[in-house]
């Protein structure tokens, strides 16, 4: 794996760099810390009507955030690309020193993503694009590997799906309980 993860931030990093380009990814990454950006467009599917797609989607990034940061990232100590082989131009402020496996920013933006898709296909449709913008970002700027946007996009994936699965058996669950309250079951007595 690692030798397809050199190959592809070899890769990236001799693509053509232009100052426009960069810099949107570079932003676009910062924008993304603690979940900011997330925040932002849960807030304005929230004014639009898409509640439900906006609680889903941050409760699916924060699930995700945590699985990916403070669980897997404690059972795997991967290191990060090399800062030097990064192009000036590409790199962070600032480079975090917490292992590299997963990516948590992709964790993050895939689960917000398929949370949002999961109460609304438009709106996913709409936001699908910008979590694959902010978990390539990560290879850009240098602080990712391929595989740990890979494995971060799968937790993400993974927590919302799981989460819809949970919420749909538990209100099965629920209706289920409130069926049989609405109609008891007759008391049988027993006659000797």
């Amino acid at each position: 794996m690692r030798r397809i993860d050199r190959a592809a931030n070899r890769r990236i990093n001799a693509s053509r760099s232009w100052h426009a380009h960069d810099r949107g990814y570079s932003g676009l990454s910062r924008a993304a810390d603690q979940g900011v950006l997330w925040y932002a467009i849960a807030a304005l599917l929230f004014v639009l009507g898409r509640r439900r797609a906006a609680l889903r989607g941050i409760g699916s990034m924060i699930i995700a955030g945590v699985v990916s940061d403070v669980i897997v990232k404690s059972l795997f100590d991967g290191r990060r690309p090399p800062f030097s082989e990064v192009p000036v131009a590409r790199r962070l402020r600032a480079y975090p020193t917490t292992p590299s496996f997963p990516s948590g920013h992709s964790a993050s933006a895939a689960g917000f993503a398929t949370g949002v898709a999961l109460e609304s296909g438009v709106a996913g449709l709409v936001v699908a694009p910008l979590a694959a913008a902010v978990a390539y970002s990560r290879m850009h700027v240098g602080a990712h590997w391929l595989s740990d946007v890979i494995g971060g996009v799968g937790v993400g994936v993974g927590v919302a799906v799981l989460g819809r699965l949970i919420a749909s058996a538990a209100g099965f669950v629920r209706g289920l309980v409130a069926d049989r309250r609405a109609h008891p079951s007759p008391v049988q007595v027993d006659r000797d």
